[in-house]
C-alpha cells in the first residue's frame, strides 16, 4: 500500500474510532436548555479521563500479569471493575464537594470523562493494530465501545447524584449503587461483544434513550425547583428585610435556640440567611437567562457575599448550621449554586 494511501486509511480509521463519542457528547451539551456546564468543566472531565485511561492501562496490565487470565475471562470479571472505579473517582468528587447540581450536569461530566477514557484507549489501539485491522474494527470501537465507557460513566453520575440527594455525599451507600450499575453495563457490554455488530447497535439505540429520558426527567425537575424556590426565597428575603421576622415562624424557631446559642451566633444565623437567600436568588435569575440564551452579567458584589457566607458558616459552626437546617431546605444544594455564580464573576 502506497503512503498516500496509508495516511487516508488511518485518518479515516481515527475518524471512525475518535469522532463518535465527541459528537455526542456535543450533542448533549447543545440539549442543556440553561447551559448548566461551563466548557472549562467539559475539558476537565476530558482531562481526567484521559488521565484515568493511562493509569488503567497500567493497573489492568499488572494485574493481567498476576492473574494470567484469558484476555476475554479477564475483560468480563476484572477490567470493567478497574476501569469504571478510574472513571468513577472524578465524579464522585465533583457531586461530593457540590459541583454537580442536577441529573443533566451529572450526565454530561460524567460522559466527558467515559469519552476521554474512550479517547485515549483507542488513540493506543490505532497506534499499535491500525495497520492489521480491518475497517469494522474501529466502527465498532467508536460507535460501540467508546459511547459504552462515556454512557457507562455517566450512569454512575447519574445514579450517584440522585441518591445523594438522600444521603451524605461521603456515605459508600451513595456512590456503591451507581458504581454496580457502571459496572455491570461495562461488563454485559464486554460479554456480548462476541457479537460485535449486534451489540453496538443495540447500545445506539438504548444509550440515546436513556439519555434523553435523563433530560427529560432533569429539566422537569430543574423547571420545578426554579419555580418554587423563587417563591420561598423571596418571601424568606422579605421577611427578613421587613425587620417583622421576630413574630414569624422563622422569628419563633431562632428564638427556641436561645438556651444553645449565645446572642451573637443567633444574629450571625440570620445573617448567614439572608445573605444565602440573595445568593440564591441570583443563582436561579442566571439560569433563566442562560434558558433564554442571555449571559448574566457580572455582579462586583457577588464575590464578598460568597466570602462573607463562608466566614458566618464558620462562625455558626456544624451545630448552628444543623440547626438552620428546618428552615433552608435549600443548604444541600448551595454549594452548586456558589459555583455558578463563581463561574459568572
Amino acid at each position: 500500500m502506497s503512503e498516500p494511501a496509508l495516511n487516508w486509511g488511518l485518518a479515516l480509521r481515527g475518524s471512525c474510532a475518535l469522532l463518535p463519542v465527541l459528537a455526542l457528547l456535543l450533542v448533549l451539551v447543545l440539549m442543556d436548555t440553561f447551559k448548566l456546564v461551563r466548557p472549562r468543566r467539559i475539558g476537565w472531565s476530558l482531562l481526567f479521563g484521559v488521565a484515568a485511561g493511562a493509569l488503567t492501562f497500567i493497573v489492568n496490565s499488572s494485574i493481567m500479569s498476576l492473574l494470567r487470565w484469558e484476555v476475554f475471562t479477564f475483560a468480563i470479571f476484572v477490567a470493567p471493575l478497574v476501569e469504571e472505579v478510574c472513571k468513577a473517582a472524578y465524579m464522585w468528587w465533583l457531586i461530593r464537594s457540590g459541583r454537580v447540581g442536577f441529573l443533566v450536569d451529572a450526565a454530561i461530566l460524567g460522559f466527558a470523562t467515559g469519552a476521554g477514557f474512550a479517547l485515549v484507549e483507542n488513540i493506543y489501539y490505532l497506534k499499535t493494530f491500525a495497520g492489521e485491522s480491518p475497517m469494522l474494527v474501529w466502527i465498532i470501537r467508536g460507535f460501540g465501545t467508546a459511547i459504552m465507557h462515556g454512557g457507562a460513566t455517566a450512569l454512575f453520575a447519574i445514579l450517584t447524584r440522585s441518591v445523594s440527594d438522600q444521603r451524605h455525599p461521603g456515605s459508600a451507600a451513595v456512590w456503591l449503587p451507581g458504581l454496580a450499575l457502571a459496572t455491570v453495563f461495562h461488563a454485559a457490554f464486554n460479554r456480548f461483544m462476541m457479537w460485535p455488530v449486534p451489540t453496538t447497535i443495540a447500545l445506539l439505540v438504548v444509550m440515546p434513550v436513556i439519555l434523553w429520558l435523563v433530560y427529560a426527567l432533569g429539566e422537569k425537575r430543574l423547571r420545578r425547583w426554579l419555580g418554587t424556590g423563587f417563591d420561598r426565597d423571596t418571601e424568606l428575603l422579605a421577611l427578613i428585610q421587613s425587620g417583622e421576622v421576630g413574630r414569624s415562624p422563622l422569628g419563633r424557631y431562632l428564638h427556641s435556640l436561645r438556651d444553645s446559642f449565645r446572642p451573637d451566633k443567633l444574629a450571625d444565623m440570620l445573617c448567614l440567611l439572608r445573605l444565602q437567600t440573595e445568593l440564591n436568588i441570583r443563582a436561579k435569575g442566571s439560569l433563566v437567562l442562560r434558558e433564554h440564551g442571555l449571559k448574566p452579567g457580572p455582579d462586583p458584589d457577588v464575590r464578598a457575599k460568597l466570602e462573607e457566607v463562608r466566614w458566618l458558616e464558620r462562625s455558626v459552626g456544624q451545630a448552628g448550621l444543623l440547626a438552620l437546617r428546618p428552615v433552608c431546605r435549600w443548604r444541600d444544594g448551595n454549594q452548586w449554586q456558589r459555583h455558578i455564580l463563581e463561574d459568572e464573576n
